[in-house]
């Protein structure tokens, strides 16, 4: 789905106008836009999974992770690098994506080097 309409399905269940009973959305993503610092998302509503070498995922929430404090208390925590750090790895959550190139894919194959 586009950025902007994933935006706007979450703010329809965030608003107490249009979500009157209160109904819950669970959804799993790749965008990373709902990182940014203007996120839609509290710290624990976002979740990551990470496979370990074994195939188990592990599931935590990015309420498990400790940020600076407020430099005034009462004010929430600014998340301004949240999609640049998931991007880098701080939360895990990374791929494996193990070797992509011709011959780890098809060491045996009567393919030509073109892929034909």
């Amino acid at each position: 789905l586009h950025p902007q309409l994933v935006r706007k399905i979450v703010s329809l269940f965030h608003s107490p106008t249009y979500n009157l009973l209160g109904a819950q959305l669970l959804f799993n993503t790749h965008d990373t836009n709902l990182l940014a610092a203007d996120s839609p998302f509290r710290r624990d509503q976002i979740w990551f999974t990470e496979k370990d070498k074994y195939g188990a995922a592990k599931l935590y929430s990015l309420a498990d992770f400790e940020f600076p404090t407020p430099v005034q208390s009462g004010q929430p925590v600014r998340f301004d690098h949240l999609e640049r750090d998931y991007l880098n790895g701080r939360f895990g959550a990374v791929p494996f994506l193990g070797r992509f190139g011709y011959a780890e894919v098809a060491p045996n194959s009567n393919l030509n080097k073109n892929g034909q």
